[in-house]
C-alpha cells in the first residue's frame, strides 16, 4: 500500500511539474512583457521584409515551455486599414516557432500571411525539433505538427 501511494504521490508531482513548465503568453503581462515582445519584434520584423506598414498581432496562442515557444495569430495593420498584400499571399494568418539561445530567443521557423487550408508549412515540424514539449502548440494543431494525424 505504501509503494501505492509512493507512486502516486510520484505521478503527481510530475504532472504539477509538466503543468508549471507551459507558460502562457497569450495576453501580456508584467512577468511576460519583455521576452513576449521580444518574440514578436523578432517576427515584426520578418513580416515587414514581405509588407512595409506598420503591424501589430492579435495573438490566439502563444505557449512557452523550456526553451521553446510557439504562437498562434493573426497580423493587422496597426491603423486598423487593410493590409496591402501581393496578390500572392493570403492574409492574415501567422504561426512562428521560438527557440532561446544564450539568453536570447531567435525565429526558429515561421509562416507568415498563411492560408490555413492549403499552406501547412508547420506539418510535422515536431519532427524537426523533437526536444520541444508538444503541449506548447495549440490542440488544433498539434497533430499536424506532431504529424499524429
Amino acid at each position: 500500500m505504501k509503494k501505492l501511494n509512493l507512486l502516486f504521490l510520484i505521478i503527481f508531482f510530475y504532472n504539477s511539474l509538466i503543468a508549471q513548465s507551459i507558460r502562457n503568453f497569450k495576453t501580456k503581462n508584467d512577468a511576460n512583457a519583455k521576452e513576449r515582445t521580444e518574440m514578436l519584434d523578432l517576427l515584426r520584423i520578418t513580416l515587414n521584409r514581405e509588407v512595409e506598414e506598420d503591424l501589430v498581432f492579435v495573438v490566439k496562442h502563444f505557449k512557452v515551455s523550456g526553451i521553446y515557444a510557439w504562437m498562434e495569430g493573426t497580423v493587422q495593420r496597426k491603423d486598423g486599414k487593410i493590409i496591402r498584400l501581393p496578390d500572392y499571399y493570403e492574409c492574415c494568418a501567422v504561426e512562428a516557432l521560438f527557440k532561446k539561445v544564450n539568453s536570447k530567443w531567435i525565429l526558429k521557423r515561421g509562416g507568415d500571411f498563411t492560408w490555413r487550408d492549403t499552406d501547412l508549412w508547420f506539418l510535422c515540424l515536431g519532427e524537426d525539433f523533437p526536444e520541444a514539449d508538444s503541449n506548447i502548440y495549440s490542440e488544433d494543431n498539434r497533430s499536424l505538427i506532431m504529424c499524429t494525424y
